[in-house]
């Protein structure tokens, strides 16, 4: 077993009661968790949309070639062109649109107005428009009842631009001219009214196309369909739904807790998490050798009957103490199992712990052992060899 496995289970023994309380903890609130996702997941009220409604109020024009060119053959319709040419189409014929779609049905009624108007407008400070005098003269209308969902009306109308804007000119000259800017143009309007979706609608919507005539040309410039919509929600209480990360963690955190559980209380059971004294003090020798490493050096130290006196130091700490004191290095000897410090006058040591799993040394001080094997002097018996006739009459030798 290596020191790191030895020292998470010290960790462990240490710290049972906390471990255990962090997985009991964790299991409840796993177990909280799986059972609200996956048993009783409960409601939850959300906005849901019951209804919706689109209208579109649109105005398109078009014009016919009557005066057939190379350019433009005679009979061909020319659409939603920007420009049109006089001489060759000098109508401009359109229609004005309104339809409309809703989710829970309608009944709507739609009268339309079309108006050709002559004005003089000019522009003020803010972006504001001042009009000077302004001449309508009607072009078309139109009621259309009980417009169903997805139907639509359609009001045609025809201009002919050249006598437009004879007349628009006409009219400023009897005014005797006019400050602003002479503009021909026809204004649409529709007003809807009934239900829509069960709820009442009243509303009118205008667009305007502006006509420029310009020598050879007209200009017509409409700022396109009108589209509006909306809806209509309210609140729903449906079954809760919960995503991946709750739905595969929670089940996942409850496993983890409970096999968690079981394996501590196994290892302790069985005493796997015992940890000893011996064990401890190996340990701590081991961590504090490795924080002072730099003033370490593994080594073989030779033993002499004839050396200085040794001090014997309590701790690791305090040897590498005395090695910065005295400007020396540890030397670890791990035959001997111990840490010396070799001074000229006086060694210190420190007995290193033995290892509590490693096997047995055979009682002996691995540190009063020499390289053979066999005792120091300091270890050998008071007994000298003597030359004094042996009781038998015998002489050692």
């Amino acid at each position: 077993m290596n020191r790191r496995s030895r020292r998470l289970r010290t960790v462990v023994a240490d710290n049972f009661a906390v471990l255990v309380a962090v997985l009991l903890i964790g299991g409840a609130v796993g177990g909280y968790l799986a059972y609200t996702t996956h048993v009783e997941p409960g409601t939850t009220t959300e906005t849901r949309e019951v209804s919706s409604w689109r209208s579109t109020f649109d105005v398109s024009h078009r014009a016919r070639v009557v005066n057939g060119t190379d350019a433009f053959g005679e009979g061909t319709v020319l659409r939603n062109r920007n420009v049109y040419f006089r001489r060759i189409s000098p109508r401009l014929n359109g229609s004005v649109t309104y339809s409309y779609a809703a989710s829970d049905g309608g009944t709507l009624n739609t009268t339309t107005t079309v108006l050709l108007v002559f004005r003089s407008v000019g522009a003020t400070e803010g972006g504001n428009t001042t009009v000077y005098w302004s001449v309508e003269r009607p072009l078309a209308a139109a009621n259309e009842g009980s417009l169903a969902p997805d139907e639509r009306t359609n009001v045609p109308f025809s201009v002919n631009v050249t006598a437009a804007t004879a007349e628009a000119r006409r009219i400023e000259e009897q005014l005797g001219g006019s400050p602003g800017t002479l503009e021909v143009s026809v204004l649409a309007r529709t007003n809807v009214s009934g239900t829509r979706n069960g709820q009442p609608v009243d509303v009118t919507r205008t667009n305007r196309l502006r006509i420029t005539a310009d020598g050879g040309v007209y200009r017509v410039s409409t700022p396109g369909p009108v589209v509006e919509s909306d809806s209509q929600s309210e609140p729903v209480t449906v079954p809760a739904e919960y995503g991946p990360v709750r739905r595969i963690g929670s089940p996942l955190l409850l496993g983890i807790a409970l096999c968690g559980l079981l394996g501590l209380t196994g290892a302790r059971y069985t005493g796997r998490l015992d940890v000893s004294e011996a064990e401890r003090q190996w340990l701590a020798y081991q961590e504090t050798r490795a924080e002072f490493d730099e003033w370490i050096t593994t080594g073989r130290v030779p033993t002499e009957a004839d050396g200085p006196p040794t001090v014997t130091v309590d701790s690791l700490e305090g040897l590498v103490d005395v090695a910065i004191d005295t400007d020396n290095r540890v030397i670890e000897d791990p035959e001997r199992g111990a840490c010396l410090v070799l001074g000229s006058e006086q060694w210190f040591r420190y007995d290193a712990p033995a290892d509590p799993l490693a096997e047995d040394t055979g009682g002996i001080d691995p540190l009063d052992q020499d390289a053979d094997g066999d005792r120091t002097d300091g270890d050998q018996p008071d007994e000298q060899p003597t030359d004094e006739p042996h009781p038998d009459g015998d002489t050692t030798g």
